[in-house]
């Protein structure tokens, strides 16, 4: 009995230090990302988190997720060596939804630090910050950069919410939150900062009115919000005299937005399936302050004309499915991973109007799945029957 007692624990023990491991290749994956470095070391670092994930996943899920984890091998060098037809691919796609479908076999005791690793990350960036417009790594761009640092910010948030009697955990989130804060600033990314603000005070405006209690926090932050506008339009006036608006940019993401709107309706049978995601080069540039843009600024507008109507039907499913199991799990999950959840979620849709920045590189694409998958995994189903959609 004693000997059996034992080797249990240390079985158990073995696993908690294995799991720790793995979700480490989280963080490692943001900071090689986020770091001055080859951008294809954290490729390795999260394809290789969302391939272990999918095998070792719970048995009743084998059958569906290991052919994936044979998809994601496959492909290995596509992913790694980042050999998709860019900005925009189908790959970018499957990888997005293979890391979701690997997060939904995660236990929910591994949520906590799972959404609390990738924090950590940003005090090593202070190292390489230097003045607006910052670009945390050049070979990836500032975009890219930011939208990471936008769903870091927002798990940082949701720590800083968390109810605790712990100081150290407050100081931490608070600092975490304000320093995610700052850095996304220096990068000058609009679309970043601003949905991360917005999905957050919605997720936070939706808590207070369930309660009854909205008018308050609303009109602080409308007056934090007037406040940080009068502060930028202090610090750092824009030519416009319109905080956050830039008649060269803007007019440039109008003009080729309205290119790729246009591409379905213009061959046979593009309406049904679009142009492809193969051929970027061949349809809409537009020259952005000095730059030519080949994406179009938008995923829906991407989606739409690179893969047509039969494109945003799938888009329609996947998005369906989420708002189905959110509101079928949200009284269930804990409040730490339903906020950030929640907050992920909008964020994701938000930042899709104003840029692609979720695709185009593995780490982006792992962070979203990993966090659009939380209402399937992180609740308690011993109380509720959500793990099976009602489509009633």
């Amino acid at each position: 009995m004693a000997v059996a007692i034992v080797i249990q624990i240390v079985v158990v023990a073995f696993q908690q230090v294995f799991f720790i491991l793995l979700d480490l290749l989280l963080p490692l994956a943001a900071l090689l990302f986020l770091l001055p470095l080859n951008p294809i070391f954290s490729s390795i670092a999260a394809s290789s988190w969302t391939m272990a994930q999918l095998l070792i996943c719970p048995n009743e899920k084998r059958w569906a997720l290991w052919p994936i984890a044979m998809v994601i091998l496959v492909m290995a060098r596509t992913w790694w060596l980042n050999e998709m037809p860019h900005p925009a691919s189908g790959q970018d796609l499957l990888l997005l939804v293979a890391s979701f479908l690997a997060a939904t076999g995660i236990s929910k005791k591994r949520w906590t630090l799972l959404l609390a690793f990738p924090i950590g990350v940003l005090p090593l960036l202070l190292t390489q910050l230097s003045s607006k417009p910052w670009t945390p790594n050049p070979l990836v761009g500032p975009n890219q950069g930011a939208y990471l640092l936008g769903l870091i910010l927002l798990m940082a948030l949701g720590w800083c919410w968390k109810e605790t009697k712990h100081l150290w955990i407050k100081f931490l989130s608070g600092f975490s939150s304000v320093l995610a804060l700052f850095l996304i600033w220096q990068t000058a990314s609009r679309a970043a900062l601003a949905s991360a603000l917005i999905a957050f005070s919605f997720v936070f405006l939706r808590e207070r009115a369930r309660k009854g209690n909205i008018w308050k926090p609303l009109l602080l932050l409308l007056a934090i919000t007037v406040l940080g506008i009068g502060i930028k339009q202090l610090l750092r006036p824009s030519s416009t005299g319109i905080p956050g608006l830039n008649l060269s940019s803007d007019l440039g993401r109008i003009l080729i937005g309205q290119c790729y709107f246009k591409l379905p309706f213009s061959g046979s049978n593009r309406l049904l399936h679009g142009v492809g995601f193969q051929r970027p080069e061949e349809f809409c540039h537009q020259v952005i302050n000095g730059g030519i843009a080949d994406h179009a600024h938008n995923i829906y507008l991407q989606i739409w004309a690179n893969s047509g109507l039969l494109g945003l039907v799938g888009l329609s499913i996947f998005a369906i499915l989420l708002f189905i199991y959110w509101r079928q799990s949200e009284n269930y999950l804990d409040p730490l991973p339903r906020r950030i959840g929640q907050a992920v979620l909008v964020y994701t849709l938000m930042q899709g109007c104003f840029d692609i920045s979720l695709l185009h590189w593995p780490v982006t694409q792992v962070f979203t799945g990993i966090l659009l998958a939380i209402p399937f995994c992180a609740a308690d189903h011993s109380n509720n029957s959500f793990s099976k959609p009602d489509w009633g």
